[in-house]
């Protein structure tokens, strides 16, 4: 059976579904050329994407092509030109659509955030999803995501057993050698190891104005906290200014990132709702300390290699804080290294190996 490649996500700023589409593909690029026989069978492979559009740091794959397929634009090249080349093979779409058209489909579904958090997004895009999951999830052969957690939600929110999702798990190999920028700590005012980091969006589920006022109420530190992303949903601008222990750092470039985590004394994560949560993931394959929130599928991911607290609670949040500040480094040391062993148990390789055991069930 051809397989192809649900591409539009090549057209598109890199974010959270976007890295996983890039390098779960990069990590099935290397399994094909790692065997010839597999490679032969399978490659190579189109990965499909709107004629006319740019593509966003174009990968250098080796079995996989990125491919312009003329047609319409937006969710009409996904559902009716992408749909209509595909639908005779088995498409691969690792963004949480695809066309319907395509039966012989393995969907991922990262999460079920529209329905948990429906505020969290412009209501196009909710209609349009919420619409669309439950039809393609009754639709297509198989389904995937990212934890078992996110297993379970989607098959209440989709009405479809649970069972039917493969669980294709993140990385955060990415990180391992990823460039980091020297001079980040000095611009946004930062001094190494004496900061604690957050990332956070505009989404209330990430629940970063709770974080600040535990911040405020935390013993034994006065270390600043920056916020990766800037908007605080729920801190008033007045509380921000009347301290200089928050940094709204805005939107940060990748280079940044990576120092902001490395430059840590701890990577903090108060999310109320996440499908998998890469970004302590992140902090932790590069050696920084992670205290997190006990929701959703952070335990599953995190395991038992960070301390955690209730995401609702501020006074558990100061206290977790508090905690944390009170251990030597030596403590803090042992700490980051089983946040380093958690976080490599996590392989892309591995996750394309549970996609090429799907292709090779296809017959």
């Amino acid at each position: 059976m051809k397989i192809h490649i649900n591409g539009r996500f090549l057209t598109q700023q890199v974010s959270g579904v976007q890295r996983y589409a890039r390098e779960l593909l990069s990590a099935l690029d290397r399994c094909l050329d790692a065997d010839a026989e597999l490679a032969s069978r399978f490659g190579p492979i189109p990965v499909w994407y709107p004629e006319g559009a740019e593509l966003v740091d174009p990968p250098a794959w080796k079995h996989l092509r990125p491919s312009p397929l003329p047609g319409r634009k937006g969710h009409a090249w996904e559902q009716l030109t992408l749909g209509s080349k595909a639908r005779d093979g088995f498409l691969l779409s690792l963004c949480g659509a695809g066309p319907l058209q395509c039966r012989h489909q393995l969907l991922v579904i990262h999460d079920a955030n529209i329905w948990a958090f429906p505020e969290a997004f412009p209501k196009s895009y909710r209609v349009f999803h919420k619409l669309m999951r439950p039809l393609l999830a009754r639709r297509v052969t198989h389904l995937a995501t990212v934890s078992r957690f996110s297993a379970g939600e989607l098959g209440r929110c989709l009405r479809v057993p649970a069972e039917r999702f493969t669980v294709i798990y993140n990385s955060a190999e990415h990180m391992i050698g990823a460039k980091a920028d020297p001079s980040a700590l000095e611009k946004f005012g930062l001094e190494q190891g004496k900061y604690f980091f957050a990332a956070g969006n505009q989404s209330p589920n990430k629940n970063i104005g709770r974080l600040i006022e535990a911040l405020e109420r935390a013993s034994g530190t006065d270390m600043p906290l920056a916020v990766a992303g800037g908007y605080a949903p729920g801190v008033s601008q007045a509380r921000i200014a009347g301290t200089d222990r928050i940094r709204l750092l805005g939107r940060v470039s990748d280079e940044e990132l990576n120092a902001l985590y490395s430059g840590a004394a701890a990577f903090l994560w108060p999310s109320l709702y996440e499908g998998f949560g890469i970004p302590p993931l992140e902090a932790m394959i590069l050696g920084t300390p992670v205290l997190s929130s006990n929701s959703t599928a952070m335990p599953e991911v995190l395991g038992d290699a960070v301390p955690y607290f209730d995401p609702t609670d501020v006074d558990d949040i100061a206290k977790a804080l508090s905690s944390f500040a009170a251990l030597g480094s030596e403590e803090r040391a042992e700490m980051a290294e089983r946040g380093r062993i958690r976080a490599r148990s996590f392989s892309w390789e591995s996750s394309a190996e549970t996609v090429l055991d799907i292709l090779r069930g296809l017959g």
